[in-house]
């Protein structure tokens, strides 16, 4: 059986290529959302984050030959933890990483991570449009102030209450579902009259590429958080070399 650790359009990808390859894999995601979503396409989905101390349990009962991890770049902890893991119980592991194709320039700027960021946006003027995540949201809140930001979300329930508490108010909230084109960003940012955009290095099928271009397209900054660095022992960006790893030649 193999465990494929989802939380991207990636893992969705592969989720397909397996099933397609009759191979037995569980989809294990940590939200309600991204359950909804991996039932359309994995048979087995576990939903709920596999805790540290779980994973060799897990391991065993599920009887898992292979570990794919197709977390979010920024899910640095799970995976930090699943590769220890697998290493002790002798578990091949994958990682499948979004490549990266961008360079700075005068609308484009990369920081190490979100203290960096808003360490160059506390000397920065003018509205900021968030696209990092409801997780970040409260904290580039307490740091930055409110009043300028404007964030864009998933539409979760959960997600609308973590930003209620940290003082958003529905005006400065874009509720909604990506994936999102160019133009679609120029007319999301245009409208709160953003002078920065603020993204993480989630990839091109994270949907950077369209942001930078926006950004481009409005004359503004696009400021991206580089993903944090992790040692994995084996990793991939490539269906392709994917595929020919597990043997599939369909």
């Amino acid at each position: 059986m193999i465990l494929l650790l989802g939380g991207t359009s990636e893992s969705l990808t592969i989720a397909d290529m397996l099933t397609k390859s009759h191979q037995e894999f569980i989809l294990s995601v940590t939200t309600e959302y991204g359950a909804e979503l991996a039932g359309q396409h994995a048979k087995n989905v576990h939903m709920g984050a596999i805790l540290p101390n779980e994973f060799h349990d897990f391991f065993q009962v599920h009887q898992i030959s292979l570990v794919i991890d197709a977390t979010h770049p920024f899910a640095r902890s799970i995976s930090t933890h699943v590769i220890i893991a697998a290493k002790q119980d002798q578990i091949p592991y994958i990682r499948f990483e979004r490549q990266q194709m961008h360079e700075e320039g005068p609308f484009l700027k990369v920081v190490a991570d979100m203290d960096a960021a808003i360490a160059l946006l506390q000397h920065r003027p003018g509205n900021i449009y968030l696209s990092t995540g409801s997780k970040t949201a409260a904290d580039f809140a307490a740091k930055l102030g409110v009043d300028r930001l404007h964030v864009r979300v998933l539409p979760t329930q959960r997600v609308m209450g973590l930003l209620t508490e940290a003082g958003y108010h529905a005006n400065q909230i874009d509720a909604i579902q990506g994936p999102f084109s160019e133009s679609l960003n120029v007319e999301l940012i245009k409208r709160t009259n953003a002078k920065t955009v603020v993204t993480k290095e989630s990839g091109r099928r994270g949907g950077l590429q369209e942001k930078i271009q926006a950004c481009q397209n409005l004359k503004i900054l696009c400021l991206v958080i580089k993903r944090p660095a992790v040692a994995y022992p084996v990793v991939t960006s490539s269906f392709d070399d994917l595929k020919a790893r597990l043997g599939v030649t369909q």
